[in-house]
């Protein structure tokens, strides 16, 4: 018999302060979705074969991949606009 793996979470408590329920909710609700909470509940409603979840999976992975080709072309031209101005900078202080 296969041992199931165990997952232990914290129980979360949020407390109401000065009786404003609204920031209560908001803490609840920023809470649950940093968990994942209501992608988990998403995910569960239907049932998804493998071959979805393996194209739902690819699809991601791509725009992750993009995502990062993205930031890294971005920091390269930052760096590139850095170093010009230092060089500037420099030449401005030696007269």
């Amino acid at each position: 018999m296969r041992k199931q793996s165990e997952i232990i979470t914290e129980s979360m408590k949020i407390y109401v302060r000065n009786n404003d329920i609204g920031k209560a909710y908001r803490i609840l609700n920023k809470k649950l979705h940093e968990e994942g909470f209501f992608k988990k509940l998403r995910d569960n409603q239907f049932y998804k074969t493998k071959g979805e979840k393996r194209r739902e999976a690819s699809r991601a992975g791509r725009s992750r991949w993009i995502k990062k080709q993205k930031q890294l072309e971005i920091r390269f031209q930052r760096e590139e606009r850095n170093q010009f101005r230092k060089k500037r900078k420099h030449q401005q202080k030696r007269y």
